[in-house]
């Protein structure tokens, strides 16, 4: 769903970004600012650098460098993706979301119908974990729990609870709550009975695993038993309803995604057990699928967050077969898929639990493409036949059809024909790709690994302009260090930003990424004078790398040690160097044209460009 700048710009003021990181980490006042430990799992810190401005709504990790508004922040931390970010502040403000122009009458009662949905599964969710806490340590469920070694940290992080045995106890605790049994039952959670009226539960006298969208929502839910059934699945997963369809949600990815980010790779694992288990063992990085096949929209999930990606199978021909599924959903979502499968038929639980964690660790670090452990699995018993040969090539074409990095499927090319024994010119041609050259130089351009590098500068000038926007977003890389170093003054405070607009620096800038900020900055604030303390907040949003607004720090006029005449002379000194830079690079380019094409007109601009830099020097 797409929102208007005005709905964002209301949810935006609406919520507060203290309150929200406050929910994580504790924020202490300090001059006009508060610090806090840095609440992101890769920073593990003693002493407070992580910086949040009410004022300005934004935050800044002096010592990982990690900086945006309430909507990064909810994106790097809890996996959200824009819209998903806007639609948890707005219901965490009360706020409407706007109904689409199309079927108005119809969308509200389908959004209705989701929050009646919710409200129950929320009240499910809170009914099984009490269950839990009230059953004696003596009970079946406690002790599964301690056979497994399931921390109480855990248990709360996971919503992990209870079904008693009995009938009826869900549908007598959503009654009491005067939840409609048609809803209840619409919800998945409980069904009507065949020969008499009522309803029963549907989950009796299992463990259960609350299912949470990306917003932290309960929208489905799945059960374990605690011991063999007749007739009775292992574990039993709630049927898809209008707020839980089952391939577009990734078990424990609400509690797990700052740490795949974080660790720039994600654990793909089956079922519920084995992601808890592999948390409490302190591998966090992990999602699992819930028992079903990776689809387009898990694909699409996992590369929000990273491009790495490790599935673990098991070693059978089930387990086989699921990774060849995998295989094409997951190359054609751009991810770097690798394959794991552990010895003697393990699931991860029991590996961890015999050789540890950093044993497992290991084993992810060595994990080979899953491309190329699939294409070794093709090739058991493979003799080179011309048939064989033939046979594989039909069965490599549909991955090659789908990887979108030409870099990737050329590497991939290369190896295959060198296992298959057949020259590359003759695989390129049997998979339909046709020329000689490499495969990425033909019809479209190779895709880019995106990397997000820490501040740097270029000290070889500007980057061109056609670098400048990049995803969507204006790349501010390629900067020089005086430019990027004025770009953060000027947003630190309203003095700094009236005197850079009364110095009309603008058309001195040379980088187009960092001019293209400042004019979109210069254009609000003269709009409207009193968004200056949002302005580096809506920024925020606009560019590739938001650490560059932060670059001359967030310490204010007020704060203790802020020294105002140096900060003044820092601001003048980027003021100089900036026009310096810009009159350099006008003069060289002058003195090019001049030697292609002699002028007159042209000598005398680069002298008077020349005065203006000496006139420059002296003040």
């Amino acid at each position: 769903m797409r929102f208007s700048q005005d709905f964002i710009e209301r949810v935006s003021e609406a919520n507060n970004l203290v309150d929200i990181i406050s929910q994580y980490t504790q924020l202490k006042p300090s001059g006009s600012g508060l610090m806090g430990r840095c609440p992101f799992p890769d920073h593990v810190e003693k002493t407070a650098s992580f910086s949040v401005s009410e004022t300005k709504q934004v935050y800044h990790c002096f010592g990982c460098h990690k900086s945006g508004n309430m909507f990064s922040f909810l994106r790097d931390y809890q996996g959200m993706s824009f819209p998903e970010a806007v639609e948890y502040l707005a219901n965490r403000a009360s706020i409407p979301m706007p109904a689409p122009e199309k079927n108005e009458a119809a969308q509200d009662q389908v959004a209705e119908k989701k929050k009646l949905l919710l409200k129950v599964n929320k009240l499910a969710a809170h009914y099984f974990s009490e269950q839990l806490h009230r059953v004696p340590n003596d009970h079946p469920v406690k002790k599964y729990i301690a056979s497994r070694g399931l921390s109480k940290e855990v248990i709360e992080t996971f919503g992990i609870g209870y079904a008693v045995a009995e009938w009826d106890g869900l549908e007598k605790h959503l009654a009491s709550h005067n939840i409609s049994m048609a809803l209840a039952e619409e919800a998945r959670l409980v069904k009507a009975r065949t020969n008499k009226s009522g309803y029963f539960d549907i989950f009796r006298d299992r463990l259960m695993f609350p299912i949470f969208s990306a917003m932290g929502e309960p929208i489905a839910f799945g059960g374990r038993y605690l011991e063999k059934k007749e007739n009775e699945p292992k574990y039993l997963n709630s049927p898809e309803t209008p707020v839980f369809i089952k391939g577009k949600v990734l078990y424990g990815l609400s509690q797990t995604a700052r740490y795949i980010r974080s660790d720039d790779m994600a654990l793909i694992v089956e079922g519920y057990m084995d992601l808890v288990s592999l948390y409490q063992a302190g591998i966090r990085n992990v999602v699992a699928t819930m028992g079903t096949a990776l689809t387009p929209d898990h694909g699409k999930m996992l590369k929000r967050m990273t491009k790495n990606v490790v599935a673990m199978f098991d070693g059978d021909s089930a387990g086989m077969e699921a990774a060849e599924r995998s295989l094409p959903i997951l190359l054609a979502a751009d991810l770097y898929p690798k394959g794991l499968t552990l010895p003697n038929s393990m699931d991860p639980d029991d590996y961890v639990k015999k050789y540890g964690a950093e044993a497992l660790k290991a084993e992810l670090d060595k994990a080979p493409d899953l491309f190329v452990m699939i294409l070794a699995r093709w090739m058991e018993g493979y003799r080179g036949d011309a048939s064989e040969k033939v046979k594989l090539a039909d069965k490599l074409k549909p991955l090659f059809e789908v990887i979108p990095d030409l870099r990737l499927r050329d590497l991939y090319l290369a190896e295959a024909a060198q296992k298959m024994s057949v020259t590359l010119p003759w695989l390129r041609q049997a998979v339909g790709i046709q020329g000689s050259g490499p495969v990425y130089s033909q019809n479209r351009p190779a895709m880019t690994r995106t990397v997000q590098p820490g501040p740097q500068t270029n000290p070889q000038g500007p980057a061109p302009v056609s670098q400048s926007v990049e995803g969507g977003k204006i790349s501010l890389k390629g900067g020089s260090k005086a430019e990027l170093l004025l770009l953060g003054l000027v947003l630190k405070s309203r003095a700094n930003f009236d005197q850079f607009v009364n110095e009309k620096l603008l058309e001195s800038v040379a980088h187009d990424g960092v001019k293209k900020i400042l004019e979109k900055a210069t254009d609000v604030y003269r709009q409207d004078l009193n968004k200056f303390d949002k302005l580096t907040s809506l920024l925020v949003s606009y560019v590739d790398q938001p650490e560059y607004l932060f670059q001359a720090g967030p310490q204010a006029e007020t704060e203790p040690g802020f020294d105002e005449e140096a900060e003044m002379k820092l601001l003048r000194d980027c003021f100089k160097r900036v026009r310096e830079n810009f009159l350099r690079e006008q003069a060289k380019q002058l003195a090019r044209d001049l030697k292609n094409e002699p002028s007159s007109e042209k000598l005398e601009q680069i002298m008077n460009i020349q005065r203006n830099r000496i006139s420059l020097n002296k003040g």
